[in-house]
């Protein structure tokens, strides 16, 4: 079977192909070269490890699991394994080759040109830096990848391909100077703050596209403009000012290095205070996703976890620092020690009034919130850049 046209047709009734050169570069660069002959899938087994797909072993399962248009190749787990080295793994997705319908609308978001200058963060197989290259031209694509090992690999699979972007092992959120203007910048890890280098480094009027999150609520994708100009070559790089962007749709992605949810509790029992909840926990905690990502616009740095189940059902609050922690129990909520606070912060007070603000604003759809970014701070906003959060 051609997996290759399946996955073609699939993502064309799913309107991936929207710009038209990502169709072009979907047939021109070859997925299954660019993924290792040993990866994980994606769904996990019974026992919570996640199976090896091998090329060599069961090559029409392997091709299928390439081009499924709705799956990624996991190739790294917990920043070590990779390519499937150990068979079957537990643990935390580090690095994959993203699935085709993520990948194309990524691609149809940025807004790419011919011509355009590209700066991409995260290399890793080289697949979308080969994308990349088919509209743009190899010269025009700088690419950085901070893990050696997938660095490496990237390059790789890049050079037997055919393609010579300009390739740098290193930290990505410091951007690439030297190669400076870009008029587009791309991210393919999430992030919890944009770095305001990559501002510095665009033309004017650039478009900076990155998958975003907190730690309460990942998945969106995030579009920045940067001031002046109406983008394309010949800018002059370090514009300044502030960069204004709404959140364009979902983006899963894996958390970037540096911007992974510490999980580190310091909260002691020194001071200690029990409440009732103002309102039903399930209210508030398992609503549609846009909900919780709303909320995590405004408390940025609170985490949630549940445990246990039934009248056992429980929520865990804690902030990024560790110093506060809250727990809320769902049964009887109205009870006076429903609510318990650890440490200066009542992270559930805060937390519902993040969801009151959001109800009381006509529960606007993540398309109506946005960020602001100055050389200072980030500031999102819902609405419009006057009403921040």
């Amino acid at each position: 079977m051609d997996f290759r046209a399946v996955s073609a047709t699939a993502l064309g009734a799913k309107g991936a192909f929207r710009a038209g050169w990502v169709r072009e570069a979907f047939d021109a660069v070859d997925r299954a070269h660019f993924a290792p002959p040993r990866f994980w899938s994606q769904t996990a087994q019974p026992d919570g490890h996640y199976p090896v797909l091998d090329r060599d072993a069961d090559a029409g399962a392997w091709y299928r699991a390439v081009w499924h248009p709705h799956h990624s190749l996991v190739t790294q787990f917990d920043d070590q394994r990779t390519h499937g080295d150990g068979g079957p793994a537990r643990g935390a997705f580090t690095s994959s080759v993203s699935a085709p319908d993520t990948v194309c609308e990524l691609l149809c978001q940025l807004e790419l040109e011919p011509g355009h200058r590209v700066l991409e963060l995260g290399t890793a197989s080289g697949y979308v830096t080969a994308l990349l290259c088919e509209r743009v031209g190899d010269a025009n694509v700088t690419s950085v990848e901070i893990d050696p090992v997938l660095a490496d690999w990237g390059a790789k699979n890049l050079t037997a391909a055919g393609y010579q972007p300009y390739l740098v092992h290193g930290d990505g959120l410091l951007g690439v100077p030297h190669r400076a203007p870009f008029d587009r910048v791309l991210a393919t890890a999430a992030l919890r703050s944009v770095p305001y280098a990559w501002v510095e480094q665009a033309a004017p009027g650039a478009r900076v596209l990155t998958p975003y999150g907190t730690c309460y609520a990942t998945g969106a994708l995030l579009a920045l403009t940067v001031p002046g100009g109406t983008g394309g070559t010949g800018g002059t790089g370090g514009t300044g000012g502030t960069a204004h962007g709404r959140f364009t749709g979902t983006a899963h992605y894996m958390w970037a290095r540096g911007h992974r949810p510490a999980r580190t509790l310091h909260a002691g029992d020194a001071d200690v205070r029990k409440a009732a909840s103002p309102l039903d926990p399930a209210q508030v905690l398992d609503g549609p996703w846009h909900q919780d990502f709303s909320i995590g616009l405004s408390v940025p740095d609170v985490a949630c976890a549940h445990r246990g189940d039934g009248a056992q059902r429980q929520a865990q609050l804690w902030d990024e620092r560790g110093t506060s922690v809250t727990l809320v129990n769902y049964a009887d909520w109205w009870r006076p020690d429903t609510v318990t606070a650890y440490g200066p912060r009542d992270l559930w007070h805060e937390v519902v009034a993040a969801y009151t603000a959001w109800r009381t604003a006509g529960q606007p759809p993540l398309t109506h919130h946005g960020l602001t970014l100055t050389p200072e701070s980030a500031t999102p906003w819902r609405g419009s850049p006057a009403h921040p959060l």
